[in-house]
């Protein structure tokens, strides 16, 4: 049994920010999808999150067209969630160099929450505060664990989740890309089931939209774009304190056809 899953994104400056430093990308041939949050003065946030999300994107095809096993492999996990694992750190690289060679984009850093379908399985690689849910019979939970001073105190039983939604420490990122030589890199694995529904999204959605809210926006609209729409649209409602990117994916079987095709293209590829 193989799955699919049908992706829709929605991006919006929000009403505070003069320009949208946030970048997302969805490649259906590779099944892949992200979001990344830029930082940094001038342009430097759009372009880091911008070079984030499109290289990560090249390195990873660059590595499953060649079948290259990334030197630093965690055999806890598949060769694909290694690929993207490793095609995230490359990109780390990167931006920290651009960052430390030009003036204009110095210290500029970025979130990045990328997933990816592997048959049956939703392979993940993260950095930073963007966030990676999965929607399964009614119940959001989230996957990825934020990377910020906040949520090490929340981890920590410092502070409650309610407190830290509120706690002006919460836009201090432990962890994102540019930011560090060799920053740590999470990668997770996940089992799908058929009508699974993966919700990604920039903390523009989520500081401003409670879980519960988003919850029953994908409860009661089933067309991922508009799920997409509407919730820009209340986190605007909201203030739209910062920018806005969400992607929503809905999982499903492939049909028959769709594996002969697959085997087709890969076969003359």
């Amino acid at each position: 049994m193989r799955f699919k899953i049908e992706f829709a994104a929605v991006s919006d400056t929000g009403k505070v920010r003069s320009k949208n430093e946030d970048s997302y990308l969805v490649d259906d041939d590779l099944e892949l999808a992200m979001v990344a949050d830029g930082m940094g003065g001038h342009n430097s946030g759009e372009v880091a999150s911008s070079m984030a999300v499109k290289i990560t994107r090249d390195k990873y095809s660059s590595m499953r067209r060649t079948g290259m096993k990334p030197s630093q492999y965690k055999p806890r996990f598949s060769l694909q969630s290694n690929q993207l694992g490793f095609a995230v750190q490359l990109v780390n690289s990167v931006i920290y160099e651009a960052g430390n060679s030009s003036g204009e984009n110095r210290g500029m850093g970025t979130t990045l929450s990328a997933v990816l379908l592997n048959r049956t399985s939703l392979c993940i690689a993260h950095i930073g505060d963007s966030r990676v849910y999965i929607f399964r019979a009614g119940v959001l939970q989230q996957l990825t664990e934020d990377h910020s001073l906040v949520m090490e105190h929340v981890r920590k039983g410092l502070l409650t989740r309610e407190q830290a939604e509120t706690s002006p420490l919460q836009n201090i990122l432990t962890r994102a890309l540019g930011t560090q030589k060799a920053p740590l890199v999470d990668i997770l694995e996940t089992v799908l089931e058929a009508g699974d529904r993966l919700l990604l999204c920039t903390d523009g959605l989520f500081k401003a939209v409670s879980e519960a809210e988003m919850a029953e926006t994908l409860r009661t609209q089933a067309d991922n774009q508009k799920a997409c729409d509407a919730l820009a649209s209340a986190a605007n409602a909201k203030g739209g304190p910062d920018n806005i990117t969400v992607v929503i994916g809905s999982v499903r079987k492939k049909t028959f056809k769709e594996i002969v095709k697959d085997i087709y293209r890969k076969s003359y590829a």
